[in-house]
């Protein structure tokens, strides 16, 4: 993997200041805490990210799934999901762009970290 840094892209800023320090703490840089979809491809495609930890519902009229697909037509880059979202349709989609992983909220912060920690080290 070249870049150890990770974007985070979760509409509840609260949650994503959370993970940034839970992150932070098992010594990775955080690139960005974003909101916004728009947001989200105009940062992974500037600062190519070796990671990309998506809320699937965001801020805006793009899904993390969405988001996912934009920043995949630049470059493939590794990308978990984390939501509440039970669709379905947006669940295949999401799916399609190969995720390292779906985690499902609630989750334990360590089963994310242990996944990030096997990815990234």
């Amino acid at each position: 993997m070249e870049s150890k840094n990770i974007l985070i892209i979760e509409d509840e800023m609260i949650h994503g200041l959370f993970l940034k320090a839970s992150i932070q703490n098992c010594g990775f840089s955080v690139l960005d805490v974003v909101s916004r979809g728009e947001d989200a491809v105009k940062s992974a495609i500037k600062n190519r990210p070796g990671l990309i930890i998506t809320d699937i519902l965001l801020k805006d009229d793009m899904t993390g799934v969405d988001v996912i697909e934009e920043i995949h037509k630049h470059q493939k880059i590794p990308v978990i999901y984390i939501t509440a979202l039970s669709d379905n349709r947006v669940l295949q989609r999401a799916e399609m762009t190969r995720p390292l992983a779906i985690i499902y909220k609630p989750y334990e912060i360590n089963s994310l970290l242990s996944i990030v920690t096997d990815l990234l080290k």
